[in-house]
């Protein structure tokens, strides 16, 4: 199910000051990927982080969105962007400046199951502790 516009929900595209992965701090968008059912009253979720600067052909770590120069009706997006899978971001509901737009159902499905297989690859890779 599409996310409402203006209610955070699992799919929203919200905006908030977050660090890069270099510590720069600027007002940017993302996705709420925590479920919409597990959303609760000030305790933290998680979202993915929008860019706009990736390779193209983009790498499995990247999701491209719909956008459109005069802004796209779903995501409200002008500019070419992609969901950084692999950047994920916690965010507390009071950190969001505004709610803007969301990412339909099958975009927000491969978002999704990207995130889980690139933590799938971490868990795979990272061996276990306790053997």
């Amino acid at each position: 199910m599409d996310a409402a516009p203006g209610q955070p929900a699992q799919g929203s595209i919200v905006w908030a000051d977050v660090a890069d992965p270099r510590g720069q701090v600027k007002r940017r968008p993302l996705i709420i990927v925590t479920a919409s059912d597990e959303l609760i009253l000030d305790a933290p979720l998680v979202c993915a982080a929008i860019t706009t600067t990736f390779p193209e052909p983009p790498p499995r770590a990247y999701v491209e969105l719909p956008w459109y120069s005069r802004g796209h009706p779903a995501t409200r997006l002008r500019r070419r962007s992609a969901v950084a899978c692999h950047w994920l971001v916690p965010l507390k509901p009071s950190d969001i400046v505004e709610t803007k737009g969301y990412v339909p159902t099958r975009v927000l499905i491969e978002i999704l199951e990207r995130i889980r297989e690139l933590n799938e690859a971490d868990s795979g890779h990272a061996g276990n502790k306790d053997e």
